[in-house]
């Protein structure tokens, strides 16, 4: 991939944001701007696509220690490191991501950062559907130095990038600039250090240090064009990312979408037959309490209307020496429901003769005659006197059980 796209995110995210699109082949800058917060990183989500993202992130936010580890039992030693550090550092080290370079002799080199600051800068990327899999401080992007003497530094905005070495720098504001220079000779005996910079403006030179000017390139472009390797990788551990899984995501993302609407339009149904049912269970339920108070018409109040159908029933049977007055009530309410507009005006039941007579009111006879017809399958319907009231009809039946 000859195109790359190397963005500098801020501390925070309201700072400004640079970047630029460098092509490798060419050797040249395709576009470059400044984005005024993170909130515009969507910005740059279509230049991401194809390119390979760099992330440059301010040096400050990452500190670099170098820990004396013995030769032996290197691996144990290197994972103590952090317990070692802790008394250096001002956070729980449990709340710190450590990132190891390669190994030197006695040395190890060791970068700290927090993962709450990492994960700010993820979710920005994330949000925007900008994928990466590099990120390193930015100071690492300026030229190293060519001499034990030497150290190498870029002017970008109100801050300075400054490399000392392979792997250890800083991001400074100017205030800083003096207290650094005088730390890095402090235990040299030549007090003096060449310091190849790229266009820092000629107030900040603090001599007797001898500043050595550079070729004059924009400080992004100069960034870009000197870290088409990455020397040390943060997104590394527990933070690695692997863009093989976001190109699968891409690919898969279509049906997942698909799969995800069909199972919204799966509930959608259910709830809608599930509403279905509720508004039967309440038109049932409707029709039994209209039954039941027609023969208890003094009853305000029906609570637990099951149990009490139960009770009436078993008290109509002789307390449970028959079930014949129930079976009649249930065909009756299915006989009901098979005709809605037929409605009872009153419902007696003749122990003796094991009969219920029924007074009704419908829309017309077929009504009536649809309800006898859904009873004389079990019983024998016997429909007596039919009145015609405008636009109603008037009847009575008797139910009674066969023979």
């Amino acid at each position: 991939m000859s195109e790359r796209l190397v963005i500098r995110l801020g501390c925070n995210a309201v700072n400004s944001i640079h970047w630029l699109q460098f092509n490798d082949k060419a050797q040249e800058v395709i576009a470059s701007g400044t984005l005024n917060s993170a909130l515009e990183l969507t910005q740059l989500s279509e230049l991401a696509k194809p390119a390979n993202v760099q992330i440059l992130v301010p040096g400050g936010d990452i500190s670099y220690f170098e820990v004396p580890v013995p030769k032996n039992n290197r691996r144990q030693a290197i994972a103590a490191i952090p317990f070692m550090l802790e008394d250096d550092l001002a956070a729980d080290i449990d709340t710190l991501h450590f990132v190891y370079t390669a190994s030197k002799s006695d040395v190890q080199g060791v970068y700290v950062c927090s993962k709450d600051k990492i994960n700010d800068w993820l979710n920005w990327l994330n949000a925007a559907n900008i994928q990466s899999t590099q990120l390193m401080p930015d100071y690492l992007a300026v030229p190293a130095p060519e001499g034990e003497t030497n150290i190498s530094m870029l002017q970008f905005d109100d801050q300075l990038l400054m490399r000392e070495n392979e792997h250890q720098g800083h991001t400074i504001t100017h205030d800083w600039l003096d207290i650094i220079l005088k730390e890095r000779t402090k235990d040299k005996d030549d007090e003096t250090l060449i310091v190849d910079h790229y266009d820092v403006d000629a107030s900040l030179h603090i001599e007797p240090h001898t500043w050595v000017a550079k070729p004059l390139v924009p400080a992004m472009q100069q960034l870009a064009s000197n870290v088409v390797k990455f020397p040390i990788n943060i997104f590394a551990g527990e933070f690695e990312q692997n863009k093989q899984q976001h190109n699968h995501w891409k690919i898969w993302q279509g049906v997942a979408v698909a799969a995800t609407l069909l199972i919204a339009l799966f509930f959608t149904h259910q709830l809608v037959y599930v509403n279905q049912l509720e508004q039967q269970q309440l038109a049932l339920k409707k029709q039994s309490e209209t039954i039941y108070r027609q023969i208890n018409p003094n009853v305000r109040r029906i609570l637990k209307l099951k149990t009490r159908m139960k009770n009436e029933i078993a008290q109509l049977s002789g307390n449970g020496q028959s079930n014949e007055l129930q079976a009649m009530l249930e065909a009756m309410q299915l006989a009901f429901m098979a005709s809605p507009k037929l409605k009872p005006a009153s419902i007696k039941y003749d122990q003796r003769r094991q009969e219920l007579r029924v007074q009704a009111e419908g829309d017309s006879y077929q009504q009536f005659e649809l309800f006898k017809k859904s009873l004389d399958k079990q019983y024998r319907v016997t429909m007596g006197a039919m009145n015609n009231n405008g636009n109603k009809v008037n009847g009575s039946l008797v139910v009674k059980v066969s023979s």
